[in-house]
């Protein structure tokens, strides 16, 4: 078996991501490892999430799109710093409730409403 535990992705604007992922929920700490740049690192399960600064060598993650599982997706998403981002709006899809964003530098996200215990 294979999980994830590390994903990194670059982003222009490291305090400015920073904010709109935690308006999402997510609870970053700063971190430095030796000489390397400043970036914020969180938990998610069992996997870390980490935002680092862009630079020449290491530009802007476009090319990737995440997903999350949260609660309260609708509440979230009516945000003044998340409801501008929205693209595609809350539906139902494949039983559960569903959002795509895009973050402040374009990568996509995609939200789901994490399933309540019991709840099927």
């Amino acid at each position: 078996m294979c999980s994830i535990e590390l994903m990194v992705i670059r982003v222009s604007d490291l305090e400015r991501s920073r904010a709109w992922y935690e308006a999402l929920g997510l609870e970053f700490q700063p971190e430095q490892h030796g000489k390397g740049p400043l970036h914020y690192a969180c938990v998610l399960g069992g996997t870390v999430f980490e935002l680092y600064p862009a630079s020449e060598k290491n530009p802007v993650s476009l090319g990737v799109r995440l997903g999350f599982s949260m609660q309260r997706i609708r509440e979230r998403l009516v945000t003044p710093r998340l409801a501008e981002c929205v693209v595609q709006q809350p539906a139902i899809i494949e039983g559960r409730l569903r959002a795509v964003l895009v973050d402040p530098d374009g990568i996509k996200i995609e939200v789901a409403e994490k399933h309540q215990a019991g709840s099927g």
